[in-house]
């Protein structure tokens, strides 16, 4: 998209938006659930200023100024704003959508700030963007960081170093020989520079490779300690190489995860020194007791993709394993490993695995955050169904939340790994994720509670974003994939 029509559309999204923009607000006589697992304290009042909470107190507080918002609060409840770890805001494409990276490939920008805002509809203040187009991505999170515009707050990765792309053949399984020439252009794009060509590097020329990525600009490093499948299971990097990409990136401040579909890619990983695990349910085969062990002792933070593995997506899984078992019942022994896969793949045998992981992963005790997959997918006009809201933006985080009480949570524990476990999961504990003073004014109002029904989250009263009181039926303001779906309780 041209610079100039950027710029003007973001200078747009930031006056139409916010609805206390400069003011002192108060949230009067509120309950307040802080984020940090303790008990609910009632007959609050939460005083907002210059975006930052400046006083929680059970007294109203003196002078405060003229034209200060006032929010009763009487019979609601004050939370954090949640955070997704795992989104991906922009189109980047893949072997079955080659039609919307073509379309819309020069529109990164348009579509990033919709996603962005799409997310703090649903009171989701902040967002790690975990794969994508990184230059656009990088654009839309600083204008969001300097006021220009209105969206969750953005953290992004870009690549995931090691792929090649999403048109590559660690991503896709696709040969280079089959691309077209937009195809290995996009590839470039994506991977910036860190794709496939660092697996076969040593350390050294890794060490110089990590850090010309790093100063691209990224907030925090994904890669490949696997390929994008589970099957076969490649693992990226060896262990040496694994070690440097931590170093050079913990050097910076900064937090380093990885996707592996493996349990020793996984192992390699949590003794490379990562710090969060991208959906650790999606496995190969059964966690061994020891991994269980060693990533928890390491508090490695786990991002759970909870969104898809409850509720309605489960219950649908169910019957059709219920079917694919009784069509298989007389099927006789698979003639080649590749029809035993087939047969697996037909009756669900890794998405039920994923939900026993998921389940055994909270038990054991595991750091949990939601990081849900939400992405763009197919513009909608390419679409032959509608997209399933499980991971639509915004809506896809809120299932997520709800999920993890049916994998196991209560609602505390569920409310804590949506704010201040994502926060850590973002090296930003500090600065958000928690109801406490001096923090970031990202707050979402409930009209009932969410500790006697964790569905109440969907109940919001108010979403507030860096201090700013946040016109949520307005958003997203521009409508590219958007599509109007029903929000629910919303």
């Amino acid at each position: 998209m041209p610079r100039l029509f950027f710029s003007v559309l973001l200078c747009c999204a930031a006056w139409l938006i916010p609805l206390s923009a400069g003011a002192t607000t108060i949230i009067e006589n509120v309950t307040v659930i802080d984020g940090n697992g303790g008990q609910p304290v009632s007959g609050m009042n939460v005083t907002v200023a210059d975006g930052r909470i400046r006083a929680i107190s059970r007294e109203a507080p003196a002078g405060l100024p003229e034209g200060t918002v006032r929010i009763d609060g009487k019979g609601k409840y004050l939370l954090p704003g949640f955070i997704d770890n795992n989104v991906h805001a922009s189109v980047y494409g893949n072997s079955k959508r080659r039609e919307t990276a073509v379309k819309y490939a020069d529109r990164n920008h348009e579509l990033a700030l919709e996603f962005a805002q799409r997310q703090l509809k649903y009171g989701v203040t902040t967002i790690r963007d975990s794969y994508g187009s990184l230059v656009p991505l990088m654009q839309v999170r600083d204008a969001i960081a300097r006021g220009e515009a209105i969206g969750a707050r953005m953290l992004v990765a870009g690549n995931i170093v090691g792929w090649g792309g999403p048109f590559s053949l660690t991503f896709s399984l696709m040969n280079e020989s089959d691309l077209t020439l937009f195809q290995e252009q996009w590839n470039d794009l994506i991977a910036q520079g860190a794709g496939e060509e660092l697996m076969d590097m040593g350390p050294e020329e890794l060490r110089v490779a990590i850090n010309a990525y790093l100063d691209k600009g990224p907030d925090f490093i994904k890669y490949g300690g696997t390929s994008h499948f589970r099957y076969p299971t490649l693992i990226g990097f060896s262990p040496r190489a694994q070690r440097v990409i931590v170093e050079e990136t913990h050097k910076r401040g900064l937090a380093v995860e990885t996707h592996a579909t493996s349990a020793e890619a996984l192992r390699i990983a949590v003794e490379a020194g990562i710090d969060f695990i991208q959906h650790p349910e999606i496995l190969s085969s059964a966690y061994p007791d020891d991994l269980i062990g060693m990533i928890v002792e390491r508090d490695v933070i786990c991002g759970l993709r909870s969104n898809t593995l409850t509720g309605k997506a489960w219950q649908e899984h169910l019957e059709k394993r219920e079917q694919a078992m009784l069509d298989l019942a007389d099927a006789g022994p698979p003639a080649t490993s590749a029809e035993a896969r087939r047969r697996a793949e037909k009756r669900g045998d890794l998405y039920h695995l994923e939900r026993a992981n998921a389940e055994r992963l909270i038990k054991a005790g595991y750091r949990i955050t939601i990081a849900t997959d939400n992405y763009q997918g197919d513009a909608p006009e390419f679409r032959r169904d509608e997209k399933p809201e499980i991971q639509e933006a915004g809506i896809g985080s809120i299932i997520a939340i709800e999920g993890l009480v049916e994998l196991g949570m209560t609602p505390m524990q569920a409310l804590v790994a949506a704010t201040r476990n994502g926060a850590m999961a973002c090296k930003k504990l500090d600065e958000f994720g928690t109801v406490e003073v001096g923090k970031s004014a990202d707050l979402v109002l409930l009209d009932a509670d969410p500790l006697a029904d964790i569905h109440n989250i969907r109940k919001q009263a108010m979403v507030m974003a860096k201090g700013e009181i946040i016109d949520t039926a307005a958003l997203p303001l521009q409508k590219i994939f958007y599509t109007g779906q029903s929000p629910g309780d919303f």
